[in-house]
């Protein structure tokens, strides 16, 4: 038998193995590579779940900003008539009047016939925040929304209907998952300073405080509107790195109004 043993391979004849030491050194580092493995694939994961997320921030903020901006820069009706009003009769909630969530505004359809530069009909918008929930975060989700109502009569004397949702004659949604900023603010207005005795001040944009807002409309002074808000994925995700902000704006009175004018409109 000790001559079988002795022409055995010496490697088969040893009996070393791994002393505890030397195991406990390996599943450390096993669990450090293992660790250092799964941080990186979360990691990874993570950017690209911001990148997808910022990709639909992107398509849905920019389509309904260019769709606010182009209306507003579409708003010219002509005939005296001023594109940034009050409403034309007291809206019926949820509606609510001008302000940092409802932006009230005519827009002029001229008409079709070859050579003529009459207005055939106008359009009364309301473009609306209507909040939804509350995001991961603690943010206001919310809807905006555009609702449309047409006029009738004769310019600039523009007749409209009873401003309530069920009476829209199109609504459109721009946007969800639209974020405000930190002041549920959505539309901010701005008018010429009319008031200053500095020429040098004299028609410079200034803006206007929220409880004024209604009654420069009113007046129609308002000169400029800008837009802001941050827009959220589908999923609503509102932490850093998953939002996309968004900013525009449109001048729609191109002097001061005079004492006993209007003054220019971008008409």
């Amino acid at each position: 038998m000790l001559r079988r043993l002795q022409s055995l391979p010496r490697v088969m004849r040893e009996e070393d193995g791994f002393t505890l030491v030397e195991m406990l050194v390996a599943m450390v580092a096993g669990i450090v590579v293992v660790g250092a493995l799964v941080a990186l694939l979360t990691i990874s994961l993570d950017q690209e779940t911001q990148i997808t997320d910022r990709v639909q921030d992107d398509r849905a903020g920019r389509s309904a900003m260019n769709v606010i901006v182009e209306e507003l820069r579409s708003s010219c009706t002509g005939f005296g008539a001023v594109a940034i009003q009050a409403p034309s009769t007291t809206p019926v909630s949820p509606l609510a009047a001008i302000g940092p969530q409802n932006l009230w505004f005519l827009s002029a359809y001229g008409n079709s016939t070859s050579g003529e530069a009459s207005v055939e009909r106008v359009v009364e918008h309301d473009i609306t925040w209507s909040s939804t929930k509350t995001s991961n975060t603690g943010k206001s989700l919310g809807t905006l929304y555009d609702y449309s109502f047409v006029g009738s009569g004769e310019p600039p004397n523009w007749l409209f209907g009873t401003l309530s949702t069920v009476n829209a004659t199109k609504r459109v949604t721009l946007a969800t998952n639209v974020v405000p900023s930190a002041t549920n603010t959505i539309f901010q207005y701005w008018r010429y300073d009319t008031t200053a005795t500095d020429t040098s001040t004299y028609g410079k944009l200034i803006q206007v405080p929220e409880s004024e807002v209604p009654t420069y409309a009113a007046n129609r002074k308002i000169a400029e509107v800008t837009i802001s808000y941050e827009q959220a994925p589908e999923d609503g995700d509102t932490r850093s790195g998953h939002l996309a902000s968004f900013q525009g704006s449109a001048v729609l009175r191109l002097t001061p109004p005079e004492a006993a004018t209007e003054g220019t409109t971008c008409a």
